[in-house]
């Protein structure tokens, strides 16, 4: 949607900050108390999940990042998505990297909620970065169980049960990939998946997600 049309828009439906959910400007994407407070990641002391040669995270989620991940998950903070890609992005700019991909959502909570928002992250941070978007290299099988419900020890297993390279997927053959969620929490997703990347050919893979969590800072069963 272009400048004009938001601005047409925003008569109708105005602005809101998705982490405060207050009016702003039609053409802002936060309001400046929520910008000011964010808490940026510090991704020096943070360790990459195994089979990533790095991580990055923007924001701690903790509040209000916390909040326009809620607000994107209830299907009005996309105002949050284009914030956080472009942060996203400044730290990305020299990686190097040919192909961007995401961490798949369950089809019945796509088809409840009509999007992915890794998908929407991925989308974003792709186009910011002028590079290729692949949204069906990873895909993930049903599952009775979230896994959030699951101890850190049990995380792992249960995403290798649950993540696989579909039989029809993009060529990663020699790649260096950029992996997208939404949240990292204790990293095991993002492991797998990088890991079934790799065994099917990528070079590197660098995982990349807009809030992280601090061991202890929150409750990580609100992540998901």
């Amino acid at each position: 949607m272009g400048r004009a049309a938001d601005f047409i828009a925003d008569i109708f439906l105005p602005n809101r900050c998705p982490c405060c959910g207050g009016f702003i400007k039609w053409d802002a994407l936060l309001c400046g108390s929520c910008q000011d407070r964010l808490v940026y990641f510090d991704n020096s002391d943070s360790r990459p999940p195994k089979g990533c040669s790095a991580s990055v995270s923007v924001f701690e989620f903790r509040e209000p990042a916390n909040q326009g991940i809620y607000a994107l998950k209830d299907g009005w903070g996309r105002n949050f998505v284009k914030f956080g890609a472009g942060k996203l992005a400044e730290i990305l700019s020299g990686s190097g990297a040919d192909l961007v991909t995401c961490v798949p959502m369950a089809k019945r909570k796509r088809a409840e909620r009509g999007f992915d928002q890794a998908e929407l992250i991925g989308r974003e941070l792709a186009e910011r970065l002028g590079l290729p978007f692949d949204a069906h290299i990873l895909a993930r099988r049903p599952a009775s169980l979230e896994q959030h419900a699951l101890s850190g020890a049990d995380r792992e297993e249960f995403a290798k049960a649950l993540y696989f390279i579909p039989e029809k997927h993009g060529d990663v053959s020699g790649k260096k990939l950029l992996l997208v969620d939404d949240v990292r929490t204790t990293g095991s997703t993002l492991s797998v998946c990088a890991s079934l990347l790799l065994e099917t050919g990528a070079a590197e893979v660098i995982a990349a997600a807009l809030c992280g969590t601090v061991l202890g800072a929150v409750d990580e069963s609100q992540a998901k």
